[in-house]
């Protein structure tokens, strides 16, 4: 059996559709597998340090507001219907699983249109545009929250958002050794997404100037600034004096995640399992738009105990180190918070999603 997964788009949908691949590969029954998504460098980049086959096609997001971008989109989408054409003819997968986003939807219609056995993946709580329509032509969907399944009609499964089998590794000493850290202190990872979030460094910047000699001798930070503020989020730590490693993108989040105490992040679903699969306490920074589904994925482990909400709009320095500072020194809070975590995890979900696409 020959699977192709298209996952393109943003590292939320990559990650999941990377994770079934190394799981599918595994399987005796599958003979070839090939990934899909754009060619953005960043997703070039993740697709290398996977060492899993791929191929591109060109993408845009639609802009209803703007008629030159729906045009720009229309001219796109045009190339990449042609691309997907072209992809699914030469490989001749038995078997097309999509993971939503802008940039699965024309290999994913298109195999449908070619008679492919078409599934879904939805990550997020409140399914998107693309995996909305694809589901009328999938022969199953499968979800990662469990509330999703009521926005589909057709063949639905909960089986968790897929993550990557090194992200469970256990050696926290050592992740910590390989970032120069020390293991006496306080370790927290600041991340906004596979791109960075704009808001969240700049908030962490403030927080910075507001930190006094005690707070800093506390405290190391890991954080993943994303390629347009990289060097202002530099500086500003350097300025600042307190012990940090600063990156515009980590190849292996795994092993930021275990040198870690403490997660700040954006609550994109991937990083939401990903995070709750390792124990880790977190507090989540939902992003407002793009429908507001980082929100309601937020809310899901929120209700379970499992991460604590700061809202975007009334976010400031001073909130988020009172935050940081009050957790950091109330263990059985922390505690808490990653035993929640830990049973809203689903670390197999892989295992299910491969297991249940077969077993179809």
């Amino acid at each position: 059996m020959k699977v192709l997964i298209a996952c393109g788009g943003t590292g939320g949908h990559i990650f999941p559709g990377i994770s079934l691949a190394q799981e599918l590969k595994t399987k005796e029954e599958i003979k070839d597998v090939i990934l899909v998504g754009t060619s953005h460098p960043l997703e070039r980049k993740i697709f290398n340090f996977s060492g899993l086959r791929y191929a591109t096609i060109p993408t845009a997001k639609l802009a209803f507001y703007n008629p030159l971008k729906c045009l720009f989109f229309l001219i796109k989408f045009t190339a990449a219907s042609f691309k997907s054409i072209w992809i699914l003819l030469r490989f001749n997968p038995d078997v097309v699983i999509g993971f939503g986003g802008y940039a699965s939807f024309p290999i994913c219609i298109f195999a449908a249109i070619l008679g492919k056995s078409l599934f879904i993946h939805e990550q997020n709580y409140l399914p998107g545009l693309a995996n909305k329509i694809l589901s009328v032509f999938a022969k199953a969907v499968a979800v990662s929250f469990k509330e999703t399944q009521e926005y589909f009609r057709r063949k639905v499964i909960c089986v968790g958002n897929p993550i990557r089998r090194q992200l469970l590794k256990d050696d926290k000493e050592k992740a910590i050794n390989s970032f120069g850290l020390s293991s006496e202190k306080f370790i927290i990872l600041v991340m906004g997404g596979s791109q960075g979030s704009h808001k969240v460094n700049m908030v962490m910047c403030d927080l910075l100037r507001t930190l006094n000699d005690e707070d800093k001798r506390q405290i190391q930070i890991i954080h993943i600034a994303g390629e347009r503020d990289y060097n202002i989020v530099s500086d500003r730590y350097r300025e600042s004096g307190l012990e940090a490693r600063v990156y515009d993108f980590v190849d292996d989040i795994g092993r930021a995640y275990r040198a870690v105490d403490l997660v700040i992040s954006r609550a994109g679903a991937t990083a939401i399992f990903e995070i709750a699969a390792l124990g880790l306490p977190a507090v989540l920074i939902p992003y407002k738009y793009a429908g507001g589904h980082q929100y309601y994925n937020a809310r899901a482990i929120e209700r379970q105990g499992g991460a604590v909400i700061l809202d975007e709009l009334e976010l400031t320095s001073a909130i988020l180190k009172d935050e940081i500072f009050g957790l950091k020194n109330n263990r059985l809070r922390l505690n808490a918070l990653s035993e929640c975590a830990r049973k809203f995890s689903v670390p197999d979900a892989a295992k299910h999603l491969a297991d249940y696409i077969l077993e179809i």
